[in-house]
Parts: C-alpha cells; structure tokens; sequence
C-alpha cells in the first residue's frame, strides 16, 4: 500500500497508539491485506516496535498478511451449521468458485475462508459474503447466490 494513503489513515486517528487496531482494520479494508511493509511504517509513524503492531496483526484472525478478494466468502462449519449440511455448502462454494479453503480466486474477486460460527446457529447452515449473511442454506440456494453474485447463468 502507497505510504501516504497508510499517512492518512493514521492521522486521521490523530497518530493514537490506543488506535492501532482500528488503523489496522483500515489499511487492510484499503489493500485487502497488511504486508510487512505497511506494518513497518504504521509502527514506525506511531512510535512503536515493529513487534508489537505485527504481534497484533497475526494474533488477531480478522487480519490476514495474503491478498483477499474482493468479495471475502466466509463459511460458517460450526457444529450447528455442520450438522445441518455446512460440509456440502462448502464443497459446492470451492467447485462453483474453483478455490481452495484459504486461498483466493485467480481474478481476486472471491476469498474462500472456513469460520467457527456466524452467530446465526438456530438457521444454520450460514455463508457470509464481505458483511452480509444468508442463512437457511442448501446447495440450491448457495448456488443461486453465487449466479446472482457472479452474473453466470450457470
């Protein structure tokens, strides 16, 4: 990410050391990562050890060092959602989008990535795509939101 795009996020939280998270959640919002790179250098406009804003950086599974999508595919395999079909949602989310768990599409559009829980266990099983949930899955209707996502009539 350009510096002074990193710049501008932290000042906008007036250089605050108490802030680091909320200037990690931004530069990765913006480069769909956080690289070494950028850690080193919000580290160093903070005034703080490189080890700590890349302890919180890997501690935390909301941040992630490899590039994701655009669009970052979560899929809830929890007990709830895995006892009501979460293994089938997921196997038909890798083929219809041709990922590996944890991996990204070759076009970047898609991050593919296996969660605990989504919080919606009584309408499992659950997928969310970047912030937004659908419940109540089948392979029908993951396959609907994938055509509707991905404008393939397929």
């Amino acid at each position: 990410m350009e510096k002074e795009k990193i710049e501008k996020i932290v000042l906008k939280h007036r250089n605050e050391k108490s802030a680091i998270l909320a200037i990690l959640h931004e530069v990765q919002a913006e480069d769909k990562q956080l690289n070494a790179d950028s850690l080193r250098y919000i580290a160093l406009l903070l005034g703080v050890p490189y080890a700590n804003v890349y302890g919180l950086a890997t501690f935390y599974s909301a941040f992630s060092s490899d590039k994701k999508g655009k669009t970052l595919v979560r899929a809830c395999d929890g007990i709830s959602c895995h006892i009501n079909g979460a293994e089938e949602i997921i196997k038909t989310l890798k083929s219809r989008l041709n990922v590996e768990m944890g991996k990204t599409t070759w076009d970047e559009a898609f991050s593919l990535e296996k969660v605990r829980c989504l919080g919606l266990c009584s309408i499992s099983p659950n997928v969310s795509f970047n912030d937004r949930i659908y419940s109540s899955l089948t392979k029908e209707k993951i396959l609907e939101i994938l055509r509707e996502m991905t404008g393939d009539p397929k």
